[in-house]
């Protein structure tokens, strides 16, 4: 994994080298994640076109868009910009959110929203699949939680060990405890503020993702069975192998 330092996220990584099986690896600038990109200076912005990234997909409801937009949310119109994407992973108005959001741990949420929310998992692998020659990269808020169950499915298609798939997954925690700090800072003189982050707070075990990955094993038959029984075909889960994956010759 290369971390990326683009101002001013602080959660964006390339996830090129790592190893799949049959001796290939994530091929570099395939497969980037992020935290959310309307942090991005100026000089950030121009890194990430610079380092080849032709789509943008933003994992994020539409209110959290709204209340702060992307950096690129007018990209497919504008000459040598990223192709920008809202594809939300949480679909807010379905009758198992309540279920989803009160579950008991970090890991049966991760089970839930794929067990329950697989149209729009497949609309996002779909994106992948189809998206235009060069970089993808996928973020949410803070680039943990809904890019990395996304990220270890993608990850996992492509036979990329759960080893490896766990370490990426756990080194968000490093990366966004720097700004968690911050927030905490800022929210010093409200107690309220400062009581809600409490549920923010930037932890990543990788044992969450490997029971999130053990539950896709046991109800599914693996990451490909999952993708398949949520509508996405053989065609486009190859399509997502040749984009990813970089073979030594």
């Amino acid at each position: 994994m290369t971390h990326l330092a683009w101002d001013d996220c602080c959660n964006t990584r390339d996830l090129g080298g790592l190893p799949t099986r049959g001796g290939g690896h994530i091929r570099p600038r395939a497969l980037i994640r992020s935290d959310i990109l309307s942090r991005l200076t100026p000089a950030g912005q121009q890194a990430l076109v610079d380092y080849g990234v032709v789509t943008v997909i933003d994992l994020r409801w539409p209110t959290e868009v709204t209340a702060e937009p992307s950096a690129f949310g007018a990209g497919g119109a504008r000459l040598h910009l990223p192709v920008y994407r809202n594809l939300p992973l949480e679909n807010r108005s379905s009758p198992f959110i309540e279920q989803i959001d009160n579950a008991p741990s970090r890991s049966a949420i991760y089970c839930l929203t794929l067990d329950h929310c697989q149209p729009e998992v497949a609309a996002i692998v779909g994106a992948v699949a189809d998206a235009p020659t060069g970089g993808v990269l996928l973020h949410c808020h803070a680039g943990k939680d809904r890019t990395g169950l996304i990220i270890a499915l993608l990850l996992g298609l492509v036979g990329v060990p759960g080893e490896a798939i766990a370490a990426d997954y756990a080194a968000s925690e490093e990366r966004l405890w720097p700004l968690f700090r911050r927030m905490q800072s800022a929210a010093a003189d409200d107690p309220a503020r400062l009581a809600a982050l409490q549920s923010k707070v930037p932890t990543a075990p990788p044992e969450t993702i490997l029971d999130m990955l053990q539950h896709v094993r046991m109800h599914y038959d693996g990451v490909r069975g999952y993708l398949l029984a949520a509508g996405l075909t053989e065609l486009e889960l190859a399509r997502v192998e040749q984009r990813l994956v970089e073979n030594e010759e």
